[in-house]
């Protein structure tokens, strides 16, 4: 009876597929009824993107159509497929294992070096190292590049507005994510001012958004050129232990082992007004960046 009723509802989706998307080679057969799971937490994330999923029987993966709108009228139709969450045009799934899945593991707490095991810090040896990071797989650009439209420099530039952010201070950031970070400021301002915060406030030299670059050694876009990630800097913070970068140039062996109580980190309260809004905190990697935080409310919902 439950495979006769799979039966006649993938009958009956089949009939109401729109035109646009009655192609061929793109089938549901019965077997593969429901799509990709983590399809959903994208759905959730970006409330304004349409996800229409079909199952393309060939590619033996879901062909994810990515609808955007822009200026308020035309829409743009991306066809993408799942590739565990790394959203790939169909030319680039023999290449897969080049790019990371973009849903992975965001830790609740500040992963610490005390707790580490001898097989975790020799792979987080072999991660760093230069030569591993430069052939490493990259972040696969191509659902951002139609979610915020910064397929290259010029369209990007386009979409980059100055955004008030923390006591007069401003930041240079995606329009899409002005709401957020804004609620993020506003909030941040909002808290009463403890020793900390008041600190906090009077160390602050500046924050830094956009910026058109790749990650460090590597061949990924850094999110700064998407304007997607904003740094928070404190003065003098080239003399604190605030990124793992430099804290590896001054210490090649030792680094990773470098205690939590000994790193610059914004106040908690300011963490997690950022989380709460949406942003990922670069303190919780294991390529630690303190000063980090970028715009991936998908993470958050996915790590829940």
């Amino acid at each position: 009876m439950r495979t006769k009723l799979k039966h006649i509802c993938a009958v009956l989706f089949i009939l109401i597929i729109p035109e646009r998307f009655s192609s061929p080679e793109i089938t549901l057969p019965f077997s593969k009824w429901w799509e990709p799971q983590g399809l959903s937490v994208f759905r959730k994330a970006y409330p304004d993107v349409e996800f229409i999923s079909l199952f393309d029987k060939d590619a033996n993966d879901w062909c994810i159509h990515v609808i955007t709108e822009e200026s308020g009228e035309k829409k743009t139709d991306t066809a993408l497929y799942w590739c565990e969450s790394r959203f790939l045009p169909k030319e680039k799934l023999a290449e897969k294992e080049t790019y990371r899945p973009m849903l992975y593991t965001y830790p609740k707490n500040v992963p610490d070096p005390r707790n580490f095991t001898e097989e975790q810090i020799a792979h987080i040896a072999e991660f760093t190292s230069r030569e591993n990071r430069q052939k490493s797989a990259v972040d696969p650009p191509f659902l951002f590049n139609a979610i915020y439209d910064v397929s290259d420099r010029a369209h990007t530039e386009s979409h980059i507005k100055k955004v008030p952010f923390l006591d007069g201070r401003t930041v240079n950031v995606h329009e899409k994510i002005e709401a957020p970070l804004t609620r993020v400021s506003e909030r941040i301002m909002a808290l009463p001012k403890t020793a900390e915060l008041e600190h906090f406030f009077s160390t602050l030299s500046r924050t830094d958004g956009f910026n058109w670059r790749s990650v460090r050694d590597t061949q990924s876009r850094s999110f700064h050129s998407i304007g997607l990630a904003i740094d928070i800097l404190p003065r003098g913070y080239y003399q604190k232990i605030i990124y793992w970068g430099w804290q590896k140039q001054l210490h090649p062996e030792t680094w990773w082992n470098t205690p939590l109580e000994s790193r610059w980190t914004p106040p908690q309260e300011i963490i997690d007004i950022f989380e709460d809004e949406g942003f990922i905190w670069g303190g919780k990697w294991i390529v630690w960046d303190n000063m980090h935080f970028e715009y991936h409310p998908e993470l958050l919902l996915y790590n829940k």
